[in-house]
């Protein structure tokens, strides 16, 4: 595995994300039309914060031996998000942003700390991390176009 290479990874999607919340107009910020679901930039922006940390969490269970890959396997991804929205809901845009920035620096600092990257560590790095980040800038690139 080359963690350097999933890091660089990292950090290239992450400046896209941040790009493109850059292009949303602060007008349309909080407006719920990104999903069907009735998502807005800013909850967008929570969920992948929100994602970050719960990576952190992950990784640090990793890294001291109690991570449970069949209770974290279990997880109802569903219904983790639904609480995440209805959590986002309620807050202003520069909480949303702080989870965003403090959930990244929570999950970067785990997996640097890791002794060794294990597949799951991997996975959960690049799922919350360069995966999430391009999927969601994706979404607010189609959203911003249409």
């Amino acid at each position: 595995m080359d963690v350097q290479r999933l890091l660089a990874e990292e950090e290239e999607a992450w400046r896209g994300l941040l790009g493109a919340f850059a292009d949303v107009p602060a007008e349309r910020f909080e407006v719920p039309t990104l999903t069907p679901e009735g998502w807005s930039a800013k909850d967008a922006m929570f969920h992948v914060g929100y994602w970050l940390e719960d990576c952190a969490r992950v990784l640090a269970s990793i890294g001291d031996g109690s991570f449970d890959a069949d209770a974290e396997g279990a997880l109802d991804i569903e219904s983790i998000n639904g609480e995440g929205f209805a959590r986002s809901r309620g807050m202003d845009a520069r909480t949303a942003r702080s989870a965003l920035t403090g959930g990244r620096e929570k999950a970067r600092q785990a997996f640097n700390l890791l002794e060794t990257v294990t597949r799951e560590a991997w996975e959960w790095f690049e799922e919350s991390g360069p995966i999430h980040y391009r999927t969601h800038a994706l979404d607010l690139d189609v959203w911003l176009r249409g």
